[in-house]
């Protein structure tokens, strides 16, 4: 069975890549994945479905820890992310 997230980020070089590296490294497993430039282009919205396995809130903890990371939901669920 997997999970559905969906973060917002901001359009950065390399935004992508460290969300992804983040999921890599706390052992989850993409299933599906799906991004795309929102229309005022400072923005990229991922969609993505990974694999259970291990406990979801901590794969949510570490990615609103990335200071690209706007919005970040799991299970339709909001979840707030703090960044100065």
């Amino acid at each position: 069975m997997s999970n559905r997230i969906e973060v917002t980020l901001d359009n950065q070089a390399g935004a992508l890549e460290r969300l992804l590296r983040v999921v890599r490294h706390r052992g989850y497993q993409v299933a599906s994945l799906n991004a795309q430039t929102l229309q005022d282009a400072g923005r990229l919205e991922v969609q993505m479905d990974v694999l259970e396995g291990r406990p979801l809130q901590n794969l949510i903890a570490q990615l609103a820890k990335l200071a690209e990371v706007r919005r970040l939901s799991a299970k339709h669920r909001p979840i707030s992310v703090a960044h100065s």
